[in-house]
């Protein structure tokens, strides 16, 4: 709801009025010259100056119009809306550990122990987890290659979770590879490039800033355009060696490989299907074209 303040406002003369109901008529002069005249304040443009009178009334014994009590110079003024104070989340921690521990709740009904790593390139969630809040995970499912603690890569299939909570901090559809290998999950930059981070490990405090979206240069919904890259290259890389994998066939022996032209059309479909999926995403997060 929008206010008003008048300022300047001149002390009105005093004058003898009959009974009945009294209404304020403002008149001002617009940049054509032409006067208006409105009993509602509300519609007066900002900045301008108005004359203020009381609505002419009739007296009982001669009918004959009241004189208005005038005051001018009176501004009109929209009051500015104040700053919203930035959102700051104080989340404790072991003092003086060597790592950082939080649980937080996911899609507000499973419990979960997650790492704080700001050197992750990617969220991880335990399978137990996904199994829990009953993520399906299927054929469809993106996947991703990482390197795990053995040095070897492994693609893992890549899950939206609809809400992560921590005290007060309370983030919508955050992206968590599923690893079958760890008990608990892990906070990457993905999650927090959302936020100013602060850690003092003498009081065991966590201190997160909000940034407003798109705050920060070459970040979209939290991941970096790197990260953004990596999953189109992935995608278009795939569907470049079906390709391949199509025209290595010699034409002579295409109809005794027509199982093989059928998997292979499936798995182009899955792969077109999850590409689409991700222009959806990067539209939303405002990715440039240049990084698809």
């Amino acid at each position: 709801m929008r206010g008003f303040t008048i300022a300047a406002l001149a002390c009105l003369a005093t004058c003898s009025l009959t009974a009945g109901a009294r209404a304020e008529l403002y008149q001002w002069t617009d940049e054509h010259g032409q006067v208006h005249v409105t009993d509602d304040g509300a519609k007066v443009p900002t900045g301008q100056s108005i004359t203020l009178e009381p609505q002419r009334q009739r007296t009982p014994a001669t009918g004959a119009a009241a004189r208005p009590t005038v005051t001018s110079a009176l501004v009109v003024e929209r009051v500015q809306p104040s700053v919203q104070a930035e959102r700051v989340h104080v989340l404790p921690f072991q003092r003086a550990s060597h790592e950082i521990s939080l649980d937080a709740t996911l899609a507000d009904r499973v419990v979960c122990n997650f790492k704080a790593d700001t050197g992750a390139s990617l969220n991880t969630l335990p399978r137990w987890a996904a199994d829990e809040l009953g993520v399906e995970i299927d054929s469809d499912t993106p996947m991703i290659s990482i390197v795990g603690v053995s040095g070897q890569a492994m693609r893992v299939p890549v899950v939206t979770i609809s809400s992560l909570r921590i005290g007060t901090l309370y983030v919508e559809n955050v992206e968590m590879a599923v690893l079958d290998t760890m008990s608990s999950g892990l906070l990457g930059m993905p999650f927090f490039n959302r936020f100013r981070v602060a850690i003092d490990p003498g009081k065991g405090e966590l201190r997160l800033t909000e940034v407003e979206p798109g705050a920060l240069d070459g970040v979209y919904a939290g991941a970096g355009e790197e990260i953004w890259r990596q999953r189109y290259r992935e995608l278009n890389q795939r569907l470049a060696a079906l390709q391949k994998a199509r025209e290595a066939v010699p034409s002579e022996s295409e109809t005794a490989a027509q199982q093989y032209f059928e998997r292979l059309d499936r798995e182009e479909s899955k792969l077109q299907h999850q590409l689409d999926e991700l222009d959806d995403l990067a539209q939303a997060a405002g990715v440039p074209a240049r990084v698809r």
